[in-house]
């Protein structure tokens, strides 16, 4: 239920932005009650309480919408740190991962993500929109951390995320094992330290 609130809280007014809501709802109560594999239109219409036509109308193909609910829900619920340290931002944004990718709907969808090239190309495209938006939106975090001194210019923005966020995924994906603080704080310093040295650059 909180997963929908989060969705359902991102309102424009009117009944387009109703259904827009109930339609991303709806994938990710899907995607966490039955996982991807079961996703369709024709469940998400049923879930949600519209017409087919009415999620044809606004996503022409079922990875258009997987996109914008996954992008919806990174809004609220992976959220970029400030915190005035690019060590702390990542520490925060660490614990944030943490929190969903050690059960529920967080790990429905990296699962998705990280196994979108073995699905089909429409699914990879998608999910490298996600992860494309996913990195501007970290974007600030690296340029402020840049400005204030503490990485190279020209740090690639793309490269520190994924160097950050793989052993936090692998761990996941291998072991299921919970993400702790330790494995934070270590992701943390090597992700530094190669920024630092000039090995996460343009």
């Amino acid at each position: 239920m909180g997963n929908r609130q989060v969705v359902q809280g991102i309102r424009t007014g009117g009944r387009s932005a109703r259904v827009r809501d109930a339609v991303l709802a709806a994938v990710l109560d899907e995607l966490n009650a039955n996982g991807y594999a079961a996703l369709s239109v024709e469940a998400l219409a049923s879930r949600a309480g519209v017409n087919k036509t009415t999620i044809y109308r606004r996503w022409p193909t079922l990875d258009d919408l997987l996109v914008d609910a996954l992008i919806t829900w990174s809004h609220d619920a992976i959220p970029a740190p400030d915190t005035g340290s690019i060590e702390t931002d990542l520490l925060a944004l660490g614990r944030i991962l943490a929190d969903q990718l050690n059960g529920g709907i967080g790990q429905q969808i990296v699962a998705v993500v990280l196994t979108a090239g073995l699905r089909s190309a429409a699914l990879r495209e998608a999910t490298r929109r996600y992860l494309d938006h996913q990195a501007e939106r970290a974007t600030a975090v690296v340029t402020r951390a840049i400005d204030r001194g503490e990485l190279p210019d020209n740090t690639d923005t793309f490269a520190l995320l994924t160097t950050f966020r793989a052993p936090l995924f692998y761990r996941m994906v291998t072991t299921g094992d919970p993400i702790d603080d330790d494995l934070i704080a270590l992701t943390t310093r090597v992700t530094l330290t190669a920024a630092r040295a000039g090995l996460l650059s343009a």
